[in-house]
């Protein structure tokens, strides 16, 4: 594995810890000004931090407990696919998900493709109107 794949691999986990501890840090830490979203099974795509701000405060609204632990990561070149248990509902439910992560070259994501389901109807409904 090359350093690209090292760097990107720190990066996702840098991803996780934020995602679990202070989302909107999550955002402009580890997301590119001009990133792209897309929350696969919906079919919804989110463009620039702004955007990717409102679903994250629409989810956290939802259900502030929400978290992730990753169970898997393999690197290939710009990309890291993840595996994860996506935690809600203050633990009681457990589904698996899974997030291809594209980076740049300075290390943020600029693409982001999510596959995973929404138990509690956190990301129902399109922030943006």
């Amino acid at each position: 594995m090359g350093a690209r794949e090292e760097r990107n691999l720190e990066r996702a986990r840098h991803w996780e810890w934020t995602w679990n501890n202070d989302v909107m840090r999550m955002v402009d830490e580890c997301y590119a000004e001009n990133c792209e979203v897309t929350d696969m099974p919906r079919g919804r795509t989110f463009h620039g931090r702004e955007e990717l701000r409102l679903i994250e405060e629409q989810m956290e609204g939802v259900d502030a407990s929400r978290r992730m632990k990753v169970t898997k990561m393999v690197a290939s070149g710009d990309t890291v696919a993840l595996e994860m248990d996506s935690i809600w509902d203050e633990g009681r439910v457990v589904m698996k998900s899974c997030v291809w992560l594209t980076f740049d070259e300075d290390g943020m994501i600029v693409v982001d493709h999510s596959y995973g389901s929404d138990p509690v109807g956190a990301a129902e409904q399109d922030p943006r109107g």
